[in-house]
C-alpha cells in the first residue's frame, strides 16, 4: 500500500460530539447554472459567516480542482518529509518574500501566549510560476520536487484563481455593485500580486491534542479569498452568534471537512472593499480530538487570492467608507506609512495591497 493510501485510510473519523460551525452548503453547479436561490446563499453566507463549503463534486472544473488537490497532498506528503536541513535552504525571508518554507515554531507578533505554532508549509507564489523574475528564481525558492510538479501546479493555480473569479463577480451581482467586474478587476491574474499555492503539514510533538496546543494561532486571513482542500479536521471558526449553535459568542466552533468540498472564506480585503458589509471571519487549527497527531499529521492545500500590488486597500464604489483606515479591519494590526501611501477622501492612510501584504505578513511571524 503506497504512503497516500495508507494516510488517507488512517484518518480518524470525525467526532461527534463536537460544536459544528453552522456552515452552508453551496453548489457549484447550480452557481454554473445561474441559480438565484444559490447566488443569494453565496451572498448570505459571506455577509454572515464568512465561510462555506463549497460542492465541486458535479461540475468538470471541480473535478479537476479535487482531483488537483489530491495530487497536491502527494506532493505535500513528499516535500515535508525532506530532511529539515533541505527545507530550510528555501526559508522565505521574513519581511521580504511570502514564499518559500515556513518551519513549525513561529511565534504571532500579536499572541500575548507567545506560543510556537506546529505547522510548517510551502508557499508557492503565482507571479513565480507564470512571470519569473529570473531564470534561476525556481531553482533558488523551492525544492527540486517542485520545480518538478510545475505543470500540476500552474494548473491548479489557474483553476483554483478561475473560481475564485466566478465567486467575486456573483459576489458583485448580488450587491448590486456598479459593475459585475468590480471585485474582479481588483484580483486580475497578469499582474503582480500575493496569491499563492500553499501545502501544509502540521504535526504536534508527542501527540500532544488539547486545545491548549494550537497548530496556527487564530487570525483572519488578510487578502480577498481562500480555498482550503482539507481531509483531517482541526479548523475552528470564533463563534459570533447563539442564534443557530449551542456556542457562545467568542467560543469557538469545529468545522467538519466535507468529501468532495472546498471550504471558502474571505479575507480582511473583502471586508475593507465593501465597508465591513462582507465578513472575514476568524479562525484558527487545533489539534482533533481522539486523533492521534503523531501518526494523523494534518495535510492542507490552500489557495489564497489577494488582490493586485497596486491596487488600493479602500471601499469599492457603491459602499460608504466609514472606518477611516484599514486598521479597524485587522484588530491589533497597524499600518505603518510609507512613502507611497495616499490618503481617501476622509483623510484616512489607504495602502496598497503590495504593502498591506507585507505588513499583515510581518504580523503574523510569515
Amino acid at each position: 500500500m503506497n504512503t497516500t493510501m495508507a494516510n488517507q485510510l488512517s484518518i480518524p473519523p470525525f467526532p461527534t460530539d463536537l460544536p459544528l460551525a453552522p456552515l452552508t452548503i453551496i453548489s457549484h453547479e447550480k452557481l454554473l447554472s445561474h441559480d438565484p436561490t444559490e447566488s443569494s446563499k453565496l451572498l448570505s453566507a459571506c455577509k454572515n459567516q464568512g465561510f462555506f463549503h463549497l460542492d465541486l463534486r458535479t461540475t468538470p472544473q471541480g473535478a479537476s480542482l479535487l482531483a488537483q488537490s489530491s495530487q497536491l497532498y502527494n506532493l505535500a506528503q513528499v516535500l515535508f518529509d525532506l530532511p529539515l536541513e533541505i527545507k530550510q535552504q528555501y526559508t522565505l525571508q521574513k519581511g521580504v518574500s511570502l514564499f518559500g518554507y515556513k518551519p513549525a515554531g513561529t511565534i504571532k507578533a500579536t499572541d500575548p501566549t507567545r506560543r510556537p505554532d506546529a505547522t510548517e508549509f510551502f508557499n508557492i507564489g503565482k507571479d513565480d510560476l507564470f512571470h519569473p523574475t529570473s531564470p534561476d528564481l525556481l531553482t533558488k525558492k523551492y525544492p527540486p520536487d517542485i520545480q518538478a510538479n510545475l505543470p500540476l501546479l500552474k494548473s491548479f493555480t489557474t483553476n483554483s484563481h478561475t473560481l475564485a473569479m466566478h465567486l467575486l463577480t456573483l459576489l458583485a451581482r448580488e450587491l448590486h455593485l456598479p459593475s459585475d467586474t468590480a471585485l474582479t478587476d481588483l484580483n486580475t491574474f497578469p499582474h503582480p500580486s500575493g496569491d499563492h499555492t500553499r501545502l501544509t503539514r502540521t504535526t504536534h510533538p508527542h501527540g500532544d491534542n488539547d486545545n491548549d496546543s494550537i497548530a496556527l494561532p487564530s487570525h483572519t486571513d488578510f487578502g480577498t479569498l481562500t480555498l482550503l482542500f482539507n481531509r483531517l479536521g482541526g479548523l475552528q471558526i470564533e463563534s459570533t452568534t447563539t442564534t443557530t449553535t449551542t456556542a457562545t459568542p467568542g467560543h469557538w466552533e469545529w468545522v467538519k471537512p466535507l468529501p468532495g468540498h472546498a471550504i471558502v472564506n474571505l479575507g480582511d480585503a473583502m471586508k475593507i472593499f465593501t465597508s465591513g458589509y462582507l465578513k472575514s471571519a476568524k479562525h484558527r487549527v487545533v489539534p482533533l480530538p481522539g486523533a492521534d497527531e503523531v501518526k494523523n499529521s494534518r495535510y492542507s492545500v490552500v489557495y489564497f487570492v489577494r488582490p493586485a500590488n497596486h491596487v488600493l486597500m479602500k471601499a469599492v464604489d457603491g459602499f460608504e467608507r466609514d472606518e477611516g483606515s484599514v486598521k479597524a479591519v485587522a484588530g491589533k494590526f497597524e499600518p505603518k506609512p510609507t512613502h507611497k501611501q495616499v490618503h481617501d477622501s476622509e483623510g484616512g492612510n489607504v495602502l496598497t495591497a503590495g504593502e498591506w501584504m507585507v505588513q499583515r505578513a510581518v504580523q503574523l511571524g510569515n
